[in-house]
Parts: structure tokens; sequence; C-alpha cells
């Protein structure tokens, strides 16, 4: 019942991802929602958790937005796989830890991004690429030092609220 919340969460943000944050880009970069919430959960609740949301909200942008089903899926299962494990060792609450992490995560998300891209024969610009990656990292790292204290909050009441009835 508890991750109901998480799924529906995620499903808003994609569905906000899509339609409002296009109108919102800087130097034509957007904001990747998702992969900020991914790798907030991921540092809150773990590796378990963040993989079956990475896996849900990947799935989800693939199958809406995308025309090769995948990229997007193990971008963001890597991604919340690798912050899991790394969380266990820091002060989960600090917007610091989220910046660096949501800073660097969003980097390696990119990054095997444009390698699906190569592998697939894509072409591709890698000076307008790579810069691109660093507006949206800092963008993204940005975002964070404002969500985070949010998604925190969301995340510890939906962690100790206790419900009445089952879904």
């Amino acid at each position: 019942m508890r991750s109901i919340y998480k799924y529906l969460l995620i499903i808003f943000v994609i569905i906000l991802q899509g339609t409002l944050f296009r109108y919102i880009a800087i130097l034509g970069v957007k904001p990747d929602a998702l992969l900020i919430l991914v790798i907030a959960f991921s540092l809150l609740n773990g590796t378990r958790e963040s993989i079956i949301l990475s896996l849900f909200g990947g799935i989800l942008v693939d199958v809406l937005f995308n025309n090769a089903i995948g990229f997007v899926t193990i971008s963001l299962l890597s991604v919340a796989y690798l912050t899991g494990l790394l969380s266990k060792n820091v002060f989960k609450e600090s917007t610091f830890v989220a910046f660096v992490f949501v800073f660097l995560g969003t980097i390696l998300y990119n990054l095997i991004m444009v390698f699906s891209m190569l592998l697939m024969k894509y072409d591709i610009n890698p000076p307008y690429l790579f810069n691109v990656i660093i507006v949206q990292s800092v963008y993204n790292s940005f975002i964070t030092i404002f969500a985070y204290r949010y998604i925190v909050m969301f995340n510890s009441y939906i962690n100790t609220k206790k419900f009445f009835f089952k879904i």
C-alpha cells in the first residue's frame, strides 16, 4: 500500500516531465525529474526499492516517449543500483549529499545513454552532447537543492504512516 503512492508520484513526475518541463528548458536542456526522484529514493531507501521504482519509471518513459525500448530503463537501473550501494555510509537526509549524488548520477545516466546510442549507431555530435550533459547535471542538482527536503518528508510520511485500509 505504501509504495502505491511512490508509483503515483512517479507517474505524476513523468507527466510533468513530458508536458510542463519542456517550457522551463535552459540552453535547450530540460530537467530530468524522474532521475532526481529515483536517485532520491535510492539514497533514502536503498537498492531494492530503487531498482523496482526505476524499472517501473524507465519502462513507462521508454514506452511513452522513446523509439527504442530500454535506453532510459537501463540507464535508470544502473544509476539507482550504484546510488543504493553507495548510500549505505552517508547521511541520507543531507541536501548536499543529494546534490552530489544527483550531479554524478546525471553524468553517469547521460554517459550510459550516449554509449547506448553509439552502440545503436545513432549520429551524435560529441562536443554538443557533452555540453548538454554538464548543463543537465548542474540543472538537476540545482533543482535537488529545493526539492530534496520535500522528497525526504514524503518518504518519511509514507514509511511511518499507518494505513487503515489495504489495496
